[in-house]
């Protein structure tokens, strides 16, 4: 193995990327990028029926020039429910150790998996990225193996990614930023080969209190999250999660309540008067949990809650304010 590990974020489709192989979790069903690489598989003659795997068993399929890359490979986890920042970390170590008898392999696709089934984006990059940088650290994966890049569809959140290691990498022994801000370097040496895991990387996440966010998937309102919601939440100490659920071909209720029944807080957008919203609201509140009602204008209130106390924000900047001096309070 060489002493040296590029991993870095980009946009673009992981199933174009020309690298050597593409890495991809099977989470008892294909989701979101791995069920966009599956269905191109299937074009070249694999089918997806044949592939069924329990959490920890793999396959690796010959592509057949369906993608950029010669071979993908497809590691079994828990269901998507079950499958947090701790599963991640471990899953990109899983990976790296499975692939160590693969020659002549340098370059290894990847996407970030959790986000839009509720984790937190930051925290998700992190675990993914963290368990790649441990493994090579001390020693597992390839020996060909130069570089790995995390594939992300969506420009805007690309940069967010590279934000949040950027922020969670700065610190940790070995790692040291490449030029252009694309990534990191990441060196081993006998040093790090013993050493203990890192404490950056996702590597607690599983310890930290979250917020559940309700709100709708709407274009106009990715700001309000990402930049009125966000940063009050972490300013907090709380991790972010919320679902998106016009990803999910099946019934997500269940991972809904599940990430409520954990949450410190819930936070509610009632803006577009949203009946899915409404909905965990009702449950939230049958469970108990303080919740926070935002709305942009009186007007989209719906039902009963226009009763109920509810924080009205003119802009961005203003929520941002307000909802830093509510979870002060609440917290």
């Amino acid at each position: 193995m060489g002493d040296t590990l590029d991993v870095v974020v980009d946009v673009g489709d992981v199933g174009d990327v020309a690298a050597d192989g593409v890495l991809l979790k099977y989470a008892q069903g294909f989701h979101g990028a791995d069920g966009a690489v599956m269905r191109r598989l299937e074009l070249a003659g694999h089918a997806a029926e044949g592939l069924s795997l329990l959490p920890g068993d793999h396959r690796i399929i010959e592509t057949k020039g369906s993608l950029g890359a010669p071979w993908v490979l497809f590691l079994g986890t828990v269901r998507l429910r079950q499958f947090g920042y701790h599963e991640i970390r471990q899953f990109a170590v899983r990976a790296l150790q499975l692939l160590e008898p693969r020659p002549g392999l340098r370059h290894l696709a990847c996407t970030v998996h959790g986000p839009n089934y509720g984790l937190d984006e930051d925290e998700a990059v992190l675990a993914l990225v963290g368990g790649f940088v441990d493994a090579f650290q001390r020693g597992i994966g390839p020996r060909d193996l130069e570089r790995i890049t995390v594939v992300e569809l969506n420009p805007k959140r690309m940069e967010r990614l590279r934000k949040a290691l950027a922020l969670g990498l700065g610190a940790t022994l070995g790692v040291e930023p490449l030029l252009g801000g694309m990534g990191f370097r990441v060196r081993r040496n006998a040093r790090f080969v013993a050493a203990a895991p890192m404490a950056s990387a996702g590597a607690n996440s599983n310890e930290k209190p979250h917020a559940f966010v309700a709100m709708p998937f709407a274009p106009e309102l990715e700001d309000t999250y990402h930049y009125g919601i966000l940063g009050p939440v972490k300013a907090a100490g709380l991790l972010c999660e919320r679902v998106d659920q016009a990803t999910f071909d099946g019934p997500i209720i269940q991972r809904i309540r599940d990430r409520i029944d954990t949450a410190k807080v819930v936070i509610a957008d009632l803006s577009l008067a949203n009946p899915n919203v409404y909905l965990e609201v009702g449950y939230a509140w049958g469970r108990g949990k303080p919740t926070l009602l935002l709305v942009r204008d009186v007007k989209e209130l719906r039902f009963d809650v226009s009763s109920y106390r509810c924080l009205v924000y003119r802009s961005i900047r203003h929520l941002e304010e307000v909802l830093t001096q509510e979870l002060q309070r609440l917290l």
